[in-house]
């Protein structure tokens, strides 16, 4: 019988120390599907070693392109023909292989994908996707699980996203620079990661203006080339460990990240009390004796990033007095919550809202992930209590978090795989 892997913690052990920060998870997994676009080869640097690089470089051979990932090194070979099928057993691992729809269609004109699986996250729909693909000339019909697309020729339009939705930019953005036309993007995405890709795209001949701001203009061109590319180091891996650090009292430094990446959290991390000093690549952080209660809310860049929530809440756990936490992105963000509340913690949910009471101590415990920042969560919990915790579901940890085992073990975590 095939045992699960967990993880054992013993906490209570002050974190002191220097972490570097791969390449951004949510990054490179859209940048990886690039070659879909344009045959040739391609390099990009800096990923990060991450079950979910491996689940997209699936989704690539299925359609007949070629990765081979040598350290932190991804080539991708792209050739004159590939397939426009991405089948159920492939892309039910993870929630990102939707965002080949765009690019199919409009190198191939016509994309056959089932829908996708990954964190247990409720719901996230891709109506937003297919209304815009729509709009520029795709139509779409949902056969026993697979979504196919079709479309004679995208044009550029103008489309105005009712939510400033990441991956609906994202495959919009896909499909609009092979599209006929220009197209205007209203209310789009303006996290750092969209960013990153379309240096990638602009690196590969697209015609793109707005990046970072929440109108992006893309005007069509007939060909694009292969091309390499530096991903941006990771900056929900890098607000995880200023969490761990700061929940354990303790002092490091992370390197390898852009702190423009994280404006809003380390704003709320100095209201907790954190000091920082911050330079172009590197955040250092130094904890207070007592960590104070915030209270935040999620929203889009640069807005407090969703997935951090649970980071935040897990960092508040035993702070001096009440916390309120509004998650306005997820509406299942809270997986974490009864998860740590068997550790101890003093949590009360209403609707979109959380109430955290600072407690003055947490007792390790049994406990499973659900999703990669929920693990991530209870890593942090079990970090500050006494005892010994014990986390199981950690494959969905290990497709957000490169080494995190042995990192954290290297500043000062009693941790191992058990």
């Amino acid at each position: 019988m095939l045992v699960e892997k967990s993880i054992q913690i013993k906490g209570k052990n002050q974190l002191t120390g220097e972490i570097e920060i791969s390449g951004a998870k949510n990054a490179v997994l859209k940048q990886m599907i690039l070659p879909i676009l344009c045959e040739g080869q391609y390099k990009i640097e800096n990923v990060p070693n991450i079950a979910d690089v491996f689940y997209m470089q699936d989704v690539l051979g299925v359609l007949g392109i070629t990765s081979n990932l040598d350290g932190k090194t991804l080539e991708i070979v792209s050739p004159s023909d590939i397939s426009v099928e991405a089948p159920y057993e492939i892309v039910q691992k993870m929630r990102a292989s939707i965002i080949v729809l765009g690019p199919l269609l409009a190198r191939k004109g016509e994309a056959k994908i089932a829908f996708p699986g990954g964190d247990q996250l409720g719901p996230r729909p891709v109506k937003m996707h297919i209304e815009a693909l729509e709009k520029m000339g795709a139509s779409f019909e949902l056969d026993h699980g697979v979504l196919i697309g079709k479309t004679d020729g995208l044009k550029g339009v103008e489309i105005n996203l009712p939510y400033a939705s990441v991956g609906a930019t994202e495959n919009t953005l896909l499909a609009a620079v092979l599209a006929e036309g220009t197209t205007v993007i209203e209310n789009a995405a303006r996290e750092p990661e969209v960013v990153d890709l379309i240096k990638m795209l602009k690196n590969m001949g697209a015609d793109i203006t707005g990046e970072g701001s929440s109108e992006i203009v893309i005007n069509g061109v007939s060909t694009l080339k292969s091309t390499n590319h530096k991903v941006i180091g990771d900056r929900i891996v890098a607000g995880t460990y200023i969490g761990a650090f700061l929940s354990t009292n303790g002092n490091g430094k992370i390197v390898g990240i852009n702190p423009d990446h994280l404006p809003m959290e380390i704003k709320k991390f100095t209201e907790m009390g954190a000091k920082f000093e911050i330079s172009s690549d590197s955040i250092e952080v130094e904890s207070p004796k007592q960590l104070s209660p915030i209270d935040i809310s999620t929203l889009p860049f640069p807005g407090i990033a969703t997935d951090l929530q649970p980071i935040f809440g897990a960092s508040l756990l035993k702070a001096n007095g009440t916390s309120i936490i509004t998650e306005n992105v997820y509406d299942q963000r809270f997986q974490w919550i009864p998860e740590v509340q068997r550790m101890g913690a003093d949590i009360q949910i209403g609707w979109q809202h959380a109430m955290i009471k600072g407690v003055d101590k947490l007792s390790g415990a049994p406990v499973h992930s659900t999703d990669i920042r929920t693990g991530a969560s209870l890593i942090i919990a079990a970090l500050q209590a006494d005892g010994e915790s014990t986390i199981s579901g950690i494959d969905h940890i290990e497709r957000g978090y490169e080494n995190i085992v042995s990192l954290l073990s290297s500043i000062g975590s009693e941790i191992e795989y058990n």
